[in-house]
């Protein structure tokens, strides 16, 4: 027993520090059910204030209090006795978990990249140096589980929030390259995200400067919209093979400014501009992001001319770009591969229980499982990479 409290005592520190991380998870939980509810109906996220359902009743402020006010009213309204129902303190009390798993997994012990370059970047660090890099995951989690509640509503995925989280990942990375101490360590190879050669740094920025001309020439009508005049439920096949062309069209100017950028690279003069750590965030969060969306969008458009119907969702594409961008390309390519096996799991056992009770089955969109994916590959890529790794490599014994 002495033993045990021995080894516990190094991380009290962090238990403490953590149940504050756990308060700001259970508040930022208590937002995300506050937009989740208003953003699909079209009504504001500040104004007006907080209210019951039923009733219309404003709620006071101490019945706005993440997980207690919810368990102190047992879940039901203080004037009509409506139910709220337990799903918005599910939400706190798991996003609040979240937080505090993330926190004490980066910083109280080496499990971060445990036989890597990175291997103790996090808790070398310590929380208020590497700031930045924890608010970018932070918000990510924060975003994937907004975007996953409305999906699973509405199958709707709001588009400005994955961008609002790409944009907060760029902005903070770049951010913590400013860190003079820890930008020192970026050219020995340590960072919190992969470190990339300098040439696929190059060819990524590019790439996300062809998004932008792609954008904008969509915008201006240059390049047309897929699916923008098909509402209704059956498409016939010829009709999606000539709207996955009109994808395949968006994406030419991003391929091609990517090899542009990759045959740039390769020039002294270009990597001495763009060896530093200021640089290099760009080039990884941008390969983040790419990756994740482009696997998603080519397996789209592969399936989807295979088959002769729409498969996935450009909503996914975002999700998992988001993803990409602020945690990095191997955690989107891990999570791509990890989604179907949980969707599949959660069918067969849903499946099964709503046998017994006699129940429907619902259908759930494929967004929350890519984001329960990419919780799931990060948190657990200390002992995932290493399997992959065995896996992967060949025996050369």
């Amino acid at each position: 027993m002495n033993d045990f409290l021995q080894r516990l005592i190094p991380y009290l520190p962090h238990v403490v520090q953590g149940f504050f991380v756990f308060a700001a998870g259970a508040c930022v939980g208590s937002f995300i059910n506050l937009i989740a509810w208003r953003l699909p109906r079209g009504q504001g996220i500040i104004h007006p204030e907080s209210r019951c359902g039923a009733c219309g009743r404003s709620l006071a402020w101490f019945e706005n209090i993440p997980v207690l006010s919810c368990l102190i009213l047992r879940g039901r309204c203080r004037t009509c006795g409506t139910s709220f129902g337990f799903e918005h303190v599910a939400v706190e009390v798991g996003l609040g978990a979240l937080f505090f798993a993330t926190y004490f997994l980066l910083y109280a012990g080496p499990w971060r990249f445990p036989s890597s370059e990175q291997s103790w970047w996090w808790t070398r660090n310590g929380p208020m140096a590497t700031l930045p890099a924890m608010l970018a995951i932070l918000i990510c989690w924060s975003t994937l589980a907004t975007v996953s509640l409305i999906d699973a509503r509405t199958f709707y995925v709001p588009i400005r929030m994955t961008a609002a989280a790409t944009i907060a990942a760029f902005v903070l990375w770049r951010m913590q390259a400013l860190v003079p101490s820890i930008a020192d360590a970026f050219p020995r190879g340590r960072w919190g995200l992969d470190i990339l050669p300098v040439r696929v740094c190059v060819a990524s920025v590019a790439a996300m400067l062809g998004l932008l001309v792609s954008s904008v020439l969509l915008w201006r009508g240059h390049i047309p919209r897929s699916f923008i005049d098909y509402e209704q439920e059956f498409i016939p096949a010829r009709v999606i093979r000539v709207e996955m062309l009109k994808e395949f069209i968006f994406l030419l100017p991003i391929l091609s400014a990517f090899a542009i950028g990759y045959w740039l690279g390769q020039f002294e003069q270009v990597q001495a501009r763009c060896e530093a750590a200021t640089f290099g965030v760009y080039g990884m969060c941008s390969f983040g992001f790419l990756v994740g969306g482009a696997i998603i969008w080519f397996t789209r458009i592969l399936a989807s001319l295979a088959f002769g119907r729409e498969a996935m969702g450009l909503g996914d594409v975002h999700i998992l770009g988001a993803a990409g961008a602020a945690l990095g390309w191997k955690i989107a390519t891990i999570t791509f591969f990890m989604a179907p096996f949980i969707a599949l799991s959660w069918l067969a056992i849903s499946g099964g229980l709503n046998r017994i009770l006699g129940k429907k089955n619902r259908e759930i969109p494929y967004g929350p499982y890519l984001a329960l994916a990419c919780v799931i590959s990060y948190l657990g890529n200390p002992w995932i990479e290493p399997l992959l790794r065995t896996l992967l490599t060949p025996n050369t014994q």
